[in-house]
């Protein structure tokens, strides 16, 4: 192949694959858009937030969830999801939230751009 020709090719592969790129990502947006939407104007993730998961072993998890305001800690294994506890101490609440005040600080700008948009 001469030189003349590898120009041209060049360019069609490049114009390819920009054209192949931009789809995929209009696809996700479009795919992102669609899911996020729920009834009534409120999301899940206004419900149920997840604020800590601790990996246990193959297929069990300890988490620390939000569920509209309640703090409980539940167990996630292959045979179900139970409820540990629920955390009613209001030093452990307060010293639950300055640790969750200090992640908001280290969020990302991608992070905080989402926030600012919501």
């Amino acid at each position: 192949m001469n030189s003349p020709e590898l120009f041209p090719s060049l360019l069609k592969i490049i114009s390819a694959l920009a054209v192949t790129v931009g789809a995929m990502i209009v696809v996700t947006y479009l795919f992102k858009k669609i899911m996020k939407k729920t009834g009534a104007g409120i999301s899940n993730e206004d419900l149920i937030k997840i604020l800590s998961v601790k990996y246990m072993g193959p297929k069990s998890n300890i988490m620390l969830i939000d569920v509209l305001g309640n703090i409980m800690v539940i167990g996630v294994s292959s045979g179900g999801i139970s409820m540990l506890t629920e955390i009613v101490n209001s030093e452990s609440l307060e010293q639950l939230k300055d640790i969750r005040g200090e992640k908001v600080k280290n969020l990302s700008f991608s992070d905080h751009l989402k926030r600012l948009l919501k």
